[in-house]
């Protein structure tokens, strides 16, 4: 196996280059002995981002408010009015209120 592999043919594309005259030896690592924090928001940062949280969050709920159709806001009033009234004469009936 090993006599098949010795004489296999090269794959690579790129050339064979290990003169030693041509290799890079500069190149260097380094570790980071220190950890990166990151700085927390203060004052008015804090504020602005909280204020503009508070935007976004009601702009969502606005924008699935006004999503529904006139059918639908319609068709959901109705049924709501049609609870209150089936509440309100059970109320009577228990009152016996004529």
């Amino acid at each position: 196996m090993t006599d098949v592999l010795e004489r296999a043919p090269e794959m690579s594309v790129a050339e064979r280059n290990f003169e030693a005259k041509e290799e890079v030896n500069t190149m260097t690592a380094a570790t980071q002995n220190y950890a990166i924090r990151r700085a927390r928001p203060h004052g008015i940062d804090l504020v602005i981002m909280r204020v503009s949280l508070m935007a976004l969050l009601w702009a969502r709920r606005h924008a699935n408010r006004t999503a529904e159709s006139y059918e639908d806001h319609t068709r959901m009033y109705r049924e709501t009015q049609s609870l209150h009234r089936r509440e309100h004469d059970a109320a009577l009936l228990v009152a016996r209120v004529r």
